[in-house]
């Protein structure tokens, strides 16, 4: 997932000085994700669903790097993603 994660940001695979903040976030986001109520077999199947990758990838987005000036855009986009994806019947 690491690395579908920093191919959608623009982060070269070979560049790894992200590499453990991204992980952070990943497992921040997934943990966000259950606790908002996304069905458990959505996130245990992350790596093949594009939607929770995108949730994912929005999450990230809006957290690496130093400039905050998009963040808030970013969250709400990843908030709106997290609940079409709680719609999802178990």
């Amino acid at each position: 997932m690491l690395r579908i994660i920093k191919e959608r940001c623009g982060i070269p695979e070979e560049i790894e000085v992200y590499d453990e903040d991204i992980n952070l976030y990943l497992n921040d986001c997934l943990e966000d994700m259950k606790a908002s109520g996304v069905p458990e077999r959505l996130i245990s199947a992350a790596k093949q669903n594009p939607q929770v990758l995108t949730a994912a990838t929005l999450y990230v987005k809006a957290y690496l790097g130093d400039d905050r000036t998009d963040t808030e855009k970013y969250l709400e986009l990843y908030r709106r993603k997290v609940f079409r994806l709680t719609m999802e019947a178990e």
